[in-house]
């Protein structure tokens, strides 16, 4: 399933553009840093697989109903044509329920049976990136990229059973946790003095098979910074390497607020 769509996707990065010269000249001769610090909510469900086939599949409204601590943001700092950005996503989900069921024994009698399970999340996601800008106008701005990415993403299950004095447990445990480099290009589209598109696309491997993120949308500059609404999709291949997790994927809607300073 998601193993298919990595490899239907099989990035192959194109980092094209010939260097303009002229371009670079129009942009400002401005030599000291410029930083831009964001934060945003991802309305991110989470999608995958452990090595043994069980399915993972947690909704943004059940990560939001039981959500315990989150922290998503970005800083970036940016001189001329080199810029560099840290981004961390940080989520800490917990539920837990019980209740009664009626179960038929062998001999023919009902017997009550509490059952309690508990589930928790938690992750972390960390892109460390250095960028180049390649091209820049009024209209379009290009950047390479390259950096690391790493993953820390823990899912554990436990369920109890307990009928006629006898009790169950059950525990299930998957883990990832793994660095990759990536390579890919950002920039923007301004449709006019205000109004832009946003786009990111990076591909990389190292610790897992694959990884790859993409993210495009469209977004509003004010004096102070930035309003921007984007649909956010990042994934993991990891084939059994990440401590029990096949695959695993973070997609949806993100709204994002950045200030520059």
């Amino acid at each position: 399933m998601n193993r298919q769509l990595a490899r239907k996707t099989g990035f192959a990065t194109v980092c094209a553009g010939a260097l303009s010269l002229a371009s670079m000249n129009a942009m400002a001769a401005d030599d000291g840093w410029h930083y831009g610090a964001t934060l945003y909510l991802w309305g991110a469900g989470i999608q995958g697989e452990t090595v043994r086939g069980a399915e993972i599949d947690v909704g943004f409204d059940d990560l939001i109903s039981n959500l315990n601590m989150a922290f998503m943001g970005t800083f970036e700092a940016r001189q001329r044509q080199w810029s560099f950005l840290a981004d961390v996503i940080y989520l800490n989900v917990g539920a837990d329920d019980s209740g009664t069921v009626p179960v038929r024994t062998r001999s023919g009698q009902t017997v009550a049976v509490d059952v309690k399970a508990e589930v928790e999340t938690t992750g972390w996601v960390l892109n460390l990136l250095g960028a180049y800008n390649l091209f820049a106008d009024q209209q379009v701005s290009l950047d390479v990229l390259a950096g690391a990415r790493y993953l820390d993403l823990e899912v554990d299950f436990d369920l109890g059973l307990a009928a006629a004095g006898y009790g169950v447990a059950k525990s299930v445990s998957a883990s990832g946790d793994v660095w990759d480099g990536v390579v890919g290009v950002k920039g923007r589209v301004n449709l006019n003095d205000r109004w832009y598109l946003p786009y990111y696309v990076d591909v990389g491997a190292g610790q897992s098979d694959l990884t790859w993120q993409a993210f495009g949308g469209v977004g509003y500059s004010f004096d102070w910074g930035d309003l921007s609404v984007v649909y956010r999709h990042i994934e993991w291949e990891l084939d059994g390497g990440g401590k029990g997790l096949d695959n695993i994927n973070f997609s949806g809607p993100a709204a994002a607020v950045t200030w520059s300073f």
